[in-house]
């Protein structure tokens, strides 16, 4: 989970000058506040810079592979809440404890008093992190349907004209296990960067190939690629509604939701003969 954030020389650096700016200047803010020396505010300050990275971390790929957009307005909000609330609090009992384990606890005790102001900055790192991530979303699925909106009609109706073998099971390797997945019971394909998400009814797998490979080998009139980056067996939709302005939202029979580009849309339609 962490690969995706610190695969990259550039990542690392930016991740140690968020860190290092985060540290000095809650250091120097505190200092003025509490009696306490300041290498130990600025030890205090370096771990709760720590923990907020690593809790960024996981709450960015929550975001991600929670399908937070196909949520209503309200559903959304209470996740935010109960997302937010729970990163808030393991991000102060941590902190705290560590500071406790370290300088003991008399200097662990006055930091209590400043704890709403924490509570308040820690805050602030959540609503920014919501916002960047629905920057990034929004960027992916603005890039996504121009590169879908490019592609003519008549490329969607021969999309695997060429295909040589249709697949009727896939082979997935977790661990020391191999999972056989049978193509019927397929829910949905999503794109994992350089993996595949396969979800099922019984779960999901992870399967390191292309989407472009799932859609040349799985059967055209009953798989359909309704976004770059998902793929979607049309026997396992249950309804297809309007969402936000010219994009469809599909409702699997299991519950979970997905939404369509235009031209996913599009494709969508010929192949269920609307």
């Amino acid at each position: 989970m962490l690969q995706q954030f610190l695969g990259s020389t550039s990542k690392i650096i930016q991740f140690g000058l968020l860190l290092v700016v985060y540290t000095l200047l809650q250091a120097y803010s505190f200092y003025w506040l509490l009696p306490i020396p300041f290498w130990q505010i600025l030890v205090d300050s370096l771990f709760h810079g720590l923990l907020l990275g690593i809790i960024a971390t996981f709450l960015w790929s929550v975001f991600k592979y929670g399908n937070f957009m196909a949520l209503t307005v309200f559903q959304r909000l209470l996740n935010h809440i109960a997302l937010g609330l729970l990163s808030l609090s393991i991000w102060l009992a941590i902190g705290f404890a560590l500071f406790y384990w370290l300088f003991g606890n008399d200097l662990a005790l006055r930091l209590i008093p400043f704890l709403p102001i924490r509570v308040f900055i820690g805050l602030l790192i959540y609503l920014l992190i919501i916002q960047l991530f629905r920057i990034e979303l929004l960027g992916t699925d603005n890039e996504s349907e121009k590169i879908d909106n490019a592609l003519p009609l008549e490329d969607i109706k021969s999309a695997s004209n060429n295909q040589s073998e249709l697949l009727e099971r896939i082979a997935v390797k977790s661990g020391t296990k191999i999972h056989v997945i049978l193509v019927v019971e397929i829910l949905f394909l999503q794109a994992d960067g350089d993996y595949v998400q396969i979800f099922t009814r019984n779960g999901k797998y992870l399967k390191e190939q292309t989407m472009k490979f799932f859609e040349e080998h799985l059967p055209e009139n009953q798989f359909v690629r309704v976004h770059r980056s998902c793929i979607v067996n049309v026997e396992m939709i249950s309804r297809i509604e309007l969402y936000e302005k010219q994009n469809q939202l599909i409702s699997l029979k299991n519950g979970m939701q997905i939404k369509t580009s235009p031209a996913g849309y599009k494709a969508l339609r010929l192949a269920l003969k609307l």
